[in-house]
């Protein structure tokens, strides 16, 4: 396969059945309008990075041959590398190549593995064409040189990488003070990329990322909705922006219409009588049911299989269980959904607890005790859903769309996995509601993901797990 940079005739973004039979499509996500509307079973949009590394004639091979042994008379990189199917020769510096390749292949590109991804907006225009926007580019580099440095064990890396992240940043505050260059998708998605280059540094410096990308996204306004990659970059936001105020507890900004499940919190967390305590919990039961209405909804539009398999590590399939999802969006979508009802019952939960600690009739105190332990249950459940993502977003097994289920799990962790699961789990395992013997699985996990991966932002995450799980532990003693 060789990367195509020659012109192109435009290429059809409608979904599978809408090319089939000529109609327009109205590429709504998760599904097609049309197929909607006549009960068709949408097979999706095609990845335009499939067209772009396909596999080429012979003729094509032969010609891409041959202008790369002229390239490399003067070209800097190293011949070893530049036989690399992904090299771009538009890319003076072999680190700058090294780096790209590597974002793409793990963070864009999913022709590998259904399980890579993460940052699959990416238009392949910008990459083909680097001097289109050169402040993504050098984020690229940046990500995938740091990631590349932590994963092989190679620290020369990451000086390279930190100069990168330098240069992007640099060119980010050029394209910030200009008000046409600020609000373009190249602007922001560099934005959220270099976010992922904070989660080898801490907690406070990706969350200032996120809430400058929440920034942008509110200057960009309504009109921002009208490409896919610009509805996929406001969700990606938005979801990171809700981790965030999740987790450090502040407010949601009203500007990117803040969720239930926010506001919810932040009235338990302030709570001092000022709501009744049994007003709260009527709200939180209300959210709960309509999160459980959108998962069904979810399940009937993109649904997933459950399998299990003997003997295989149980470091990547916990109890030998494992879920296929379509891609890698598929995962990020159910486990986001996810996030918000443990949360929920987080809040259910404690909200019970200040009930029952005052004096109640038998019958509402037995009431609310059944109450508590139906949501205990379904924390459990849905961590072990979140779990069960795992094996896939390491790339362990195929998704449902290849041939069987091939489990490899040989591979390390790649950055784009880590990246993806490090909230879910953390997540999880941070509910008191979550079963002990999953915690320390997911401790051992995000441990992996900050050593291997050198992610320190799971590092510094999973301390509070190990905190609550002593915790939890003494009180069992008692």
């Amino acid at each position: 396969m060789a990367l195509r940079s020659e012109s192109h005739a435009r290429v059809s973004r409608s979904c599978g059945n809408c090319r089939a039979v000529k109609r327009r499509c109205d590429q709504r996500l998760p599904h097609c309008g049309q197929c909607i509307r006549t009960c068709e079973e949408c097979p999706g949009y095609r990845d335009e990075w499939d067209l772009v590394f396909r596999n080429q004639t012979d003729h094509t091979i032969k010609r891409s041959k041959q202008k790369r042994r002229q390239r490399e008379d003067t070209s800097t990189l190293p011949r070893s590398y530049s036989s690399n199917p992904l090299s771009l020769p538009e890319l003076s510096n072999s680190y700058d190549a090294i780096g790209v390749n590597y974002f793409l292949c793990n963070f864009v590109t999913n022709y590998r593995s259904s399980s890579r991804g993460y940052l699959n907006y990416i238009p392949a225009d910008y990459v083909i064409d680097s001097q289109r926007s050169p402040m993504l580019v050098a984020s690229m580099a940046a990500i995938g040189l740091v990631t590349l440095a932590n994963t092989t064990g190679q620290p020369q890396l990451a000086k390279h990488a930190r100069a990168k992240y330098s240069e992007a940043i640099n060119q980010v505050n050029v394209a910030l003070a200009s008000p046409t260059e600020s609000i373009k998708d190249s602007t922001l998605m560099t934005v959220i990329s270099l976010g992922l280059f904070e989660h080898v540094s801490d907690f406070s410096s990706w969350a200032r990322h996120v809430q400058g990308a929440a920034a942008l996204v509110v200057a960009r306004g309504k009109s921002q909705f009208s490409s896919r990659a610009s509805f996929l970059m406001f969700n990606q936001v938005r979801a990171d922006m809700v981790a965030v105020c999740m987790h450090s507890g502040q407010p949601f900004p009203e500007d990117m219409l803040a969720t239930q499940c926010t506001k919810l919190l932040s009235c338990v967390r302030k709570n001092r009588g000022q709501i009744p305590w049994p007003t709260l919990l009527q709200q939180a039961t209300g959210l709960q049911e309509e999160l459980q209405y959108i998962v069904e909804t979810l399940s009937m539009q993109s649904g997933y299989a459950t399998s299990r398999k003997a003997g295989e590590d149980p470091a990547v399939f916990y109890n030998e269980r494992f879920d296929v999802y379509t891609n890698s969006w598929a995962i990020r979508v159910w486990n986001n959904a996810r996030i918000l009802q443990i949360r929920t019952c987080d809040s259910m939960h404690y909200i019970s607890n200040q009930i029952l600690s005052a004096d109640l009739e038998p019958v509402t105190r037995a009431h609310i005790e059944l109450q508590r332990l139906d949501t205990q249950e379904i924390v459990s459940k849905l961590g072990k859903d979140i779990i069960s993502t795992v094996p896939q977003a390491l790339g362990a097994i195929s998704s449902a769309s290849e041939t069987g289920h091939a489990v490899n799990v040989s591979s390390p962790t790649n950055g784009s996995a880590g990246y993806m699961m490090t909230w879910p789990l953390y997540t999880a395992g941070k509910s008191l509601l979550m079963e002990g013997e999953a915690r320390k699985w997911i401790i051992q996990r995000l441990q992996e993901f900050g050593h291997t991966a050198g992610i320190t932002l799971a590092l510094q995450l999973v301390e509070n797990i190990i905190k609550i799980d002593q915790c939890t532990n003494r009180e069992s003693l008692i």
